[in-house]
């Protein structure tokens, strides 16, 4: 590592976050990686389609001599929306990962910083980000396929930055399972979509709830609504997981929401017919990221 990486990294450090540098080379083993996962048909096409195209494995072009990927871990909590329902106080949990905008300005604002003393420069990378962490030994994956970082758990949101800046780093790990796994079924036993199966190292997930609830399509008919806990994603299997014992951060969302924001979300399927502050509370939490019918189904499912 050199000395601009040293002092990146524990920069980065100081701000709770974790990183590390690699080659720009590895892209190409990267992309081979999911062309392979790709044909191999273990993977539903519509979760290629959704989640897995429109990745970039070459930078030359929008960064003159591109040589290495940053890729940081911010930590990040389960944030809490408070809102008031048919005159009662409620919440409802949004999984680490999906609020981000805070996380991306923290880390972009110090890489940038750091590389502008020496005049180098970075652009956002477009790459598969879990893959990549566990590859370069950031990570190890947790047998329900989410990335674990020691100090963080699963409590984290992964950003990749392309930079011109050279690295010597020459980590590419096999993909590794964390041992603890091994002899442990706390997130087999605590999914309620039983996506998670021992006889494979990919969970089926397009059974997983996270999954569905990304989804515009009508929930199917086995799906349970006691199984629902938060308003995307899930937290069930990284509530129950041991590694997330002592992360399990929780957050509150400044902004309360009245219930006449609730009936808006629950009825306009517009996110520009939205008052003003519901659309601001809505924007800051990055739920417009989803369309409004989306999160309407959630949400019901949640209420009702």
């Amino acid at each position: 590592m050199n000395l601009l990486e040293k002092t990146l990294f524990t920069k980065l450090e100081q701000n709770g976050c974790k990183g590390t540098t690699v080659p720009i080379r590895y892209l190409y083993n990267l992309q081979q990686e999911m062309v392979e996962l790709n044909q191999s048909k273990i993977l539903n096409n519509d979760l290629i389609y959704k989640y897995l195209n429109g990745f970039q494995y070459e930078y030359s072009t929008v960064l003159t001599n591109a040589q290495s990927i940053i890729v940081v871990a911010v930590p990040q909590p389960i944030t809490i929306l408070r809102f008031t329902w048919r005159e009662k106080k409620q919440q409802i949990a949004v999984p680490p990962t999906y609020i981000y905008t805070e996380s991306e300005k923290l880390v972009s604002h110090i890489v940038e910083s750091e590389l502008k003393r020496k005049n180098f420069s970075m652009v956002r990378a477009k790459i598969p980000l879990k893959l990549l962490s566990v590859r370069s030994g950031l990570s190890q994956y947790g047998r329900n396929n989410i990335s674990y970082i020691n100090g963080m758990g699963s409590f984290y949101r992964l950003i990749a930055l392309a930079t011109d800046m050279p690295s010597n780093s020459n980590t590419w790990q096999d993909i590794q399972r964390m041992p603890d796994c091994q002899n442990c079924r706390a997130c087999l036993n605590s999914c309620p979509t039983n996506c998670i199966d021992t006889n494979r190292n990919i969970i089926h997930a397009t059974k997983c709830l996270t999954y569905i609830n990304e989804s515009s399509e009508p929930f199917p008919d086995w799906i349970n609504n006691n199984w629902h806990n938060a308003l995307v994603g899930c937290m069930r299997c990284q509530l129950a997981c041991p590694q997330n014992r002592d992360y399990k951060l929780i957050r509150n969302f400044e902004e309360t929401l009245t219930e006449s924001d609730i009936d808006v979300l629950l009825n306009e399927d517009d996110f520009t017919k939205f008052p003003k502050a519901t659309r601001n509370t809505l924007e800051k939490s990055n739920l417009t990221d989803y369309e409004p019918t989306i999160l309407q189904r959630n949400l019901r499912a949640l209420l009702l």
